[in-house]
């Protein structure tokens, strides 16, 4: 099979002017890395084949944690020479040398480094053209692949590259049914191929994968420093796998996980998000949600979960939902037009939503309505008062009951509803829920779309609930 990559080179390495020739292979490695990992920054400098300046600048801007690589060309595939310049350059910079031509077959197989010992890649352009872009290969081989450009160490060239991404693969596939030996090889690689931090977090994955296809985690083939807990990068790596359609699976890694260090993960709209969030929805708690009107982004598509700069969205034609734990963490949003009292009965009607109390405006002046706690919405006083108010009437607010027997506080003017209470969370469901039900003058049809993402609003509690008016937000 033609090496795509490796032949571009060959070919730019021919260039007859040596500025034309620096630039074209410049060109050609960038591309194949934003292909390979399209959330990374590549910066090239103005130097090539420079003893102590890298070529390039390889930067993750949305994962903090993970360290920049510096990458240096070399047109020499002498090892000898190769493995002194890596010596000379600083381990703090994870330096990547990528010789243009191809390394010596005699020492593919051995060039391990023992664990720990080092932070630097030696790898050719045929190991490069290995490397699986995102749009070739979907799934586990482009996770495998992109791993190697946030952590790979050691000497890597085609063969050995070829057997670490099939050993990965292999141990991925392996861990979701619970077979030992071949996780284990799986977490060997990584260890021995990746730097610390790194393996770590692939191993954490392959833990998931583990749990989540029903082994427990006392019994993954590896040691427990750190898999029993993914952070956003590993979940990343997650969810950006091959679509897991089992709810199985994803009922059991919900539970590893929490709100926050989803709301961390560039996860975009991936297939895996949209099953991690139908069991999500059910088992997770936050505290404010805000819709916002206006036509779907072009990147998401309508109907889907998304993470975007740090907020759970999601997606419908018309509208968005925004969820967050505080108020704090939300933009300041479009004003929505108040509507009259009737259709905020109408939809609490419709829905079944309970509501203790409400606030209107006519003109400057306030009214307010409510009782002990109990479902005002069918009050025969309510319709005095819009007869009285010559239905003239905004709904400023309204107190709506969830069947956890919490209260949200439903703002109309900013499409902002959040728990009352200074510490309260809410269950997902029915914060969504009742937002969109409630804020929203839904059609059947979106009706029908929110009942199958968040299920149908439930039945209101047995006793009435009455809740403390103190809010920290």
């Amino acid at each position: 099979m033609v090496n795509i990559v490796e032949q571009s080179i060959s070919q730019a390495m021919d260039e007859p002017d040596d500025r034309t020739m620096f630039t074209r292979v410049k060109d050609i490695v960038a591309r194949h890395l934003r292909r390979m990992d399209p959330g990374a920054t590549i910066t090239k400098t103005e130097f090539f084949n420079h003893t102590h300046v890298p070529d390039m600048v390889l930067e993750w801007p949305g994962r903090p944690r993970t360290p920049r690589r510096f990458i240096y060309l070399r047109t020499t595939s002498d090892q000898r020479e190769l493995e002194d310049d890596l010596h000379r350059l600083p381990r703090a910079d994870r330096p990547v040398l990528l010789a243009l031509g191809q390394l010596p077959t005699a020492r593919q197989q051995g060039d391990v480094p023992p664990p720990g010992s080092s932070t630097a890649l030696l790898l050719d352009a045929s190991a490069l053209g290995a490397l699986q872009p995102a749009g070739d290969s979907p799934g586990i081989p482009h996770l495998v692949s992109r791993s190697v450009l946030e952590g790979g160490r050691g000497t890597l060239d085609k063969a050995a590259t070829e057997e670490f991404l099939n050993t990965v693969v292999q141990g991925a596939e392996a861990a979701r049914a619970g077979e030992r030996v071949p996780t284990r090889d799986a977490v060997d690689a990584l260890t021995a191929r990746m730097t610390t931090d790194v393996a770590d977090r692939m191993s954490a994955f392959l833990a998931a994968l583990w749990q989540g296809g029903g082994s427990t985690l006392a019994s993954f083939p590896a040691p427990q420093r750190g898999v029993g807990h993914l952070d956003e990068t590993a979940l990343m790596y997650l969810l950006e796998s091959e679509d897991i359609a089992d709810a199985a699976f994803w009922d059991r890694v919900v539970r590893m996980i929490s709100l926050p260090i989803l709301l961390r993960t560039p996860a975009a709209g991936t297939g895996n998000l949209q099953y991690l969030m139908r069991e999500a929805i059910r088992l997770w708690t936050s505290r404010v949600c805000m819709i916002v009107p206006g036509a779907a982004d072009a990147d998401i598509s309508p109907w889907r979960w998304a993470v975007k700069a740090g907020q759970l969205i999601l997606q419908t034609p018309r509208f968005h939902v925004l969820v967050a734990q505080s108020r704090r963490q939300l933009t300041q949003g479009q004003e929505h037009d108040l509507p009259r009292l009737d259709e905020v009965r109408n939809r609490a009607d419709r829905f079944g939503i309970p509501l203790t109390s409400l606030r209107m405006v006519v003109t400057d002046r306030h009214v307010g309505y409510g009782g002990p706690g109990d479902d005002i919405s069918h009050d025969a006083q309510l319709d005095g008062i819009s007869d009285a108010l010559g239905q003239a009437e905004g709904v400023i607010e309204a107190d709506a009951r969830i069947p956890s027997g919490e209260t949200l506080q439903c703002l109309f003017g900013t499409g902002i509803a959040s728990a009352r209470g200074a510490r309260t969370q809410v269950p997902l469901d029915a914060l969504l829920g009742t937002t969109t039900r409630l804020l929203s003058d839904l059609s059947n049809d979106e009706a029908e779309k929110i009942t199958q993402l968040l299920g149908a609003q439930g039945p209101p509690p047995d006793q009435p609930w009455s809740q403390p008016s103190f809010d920290d937000v």
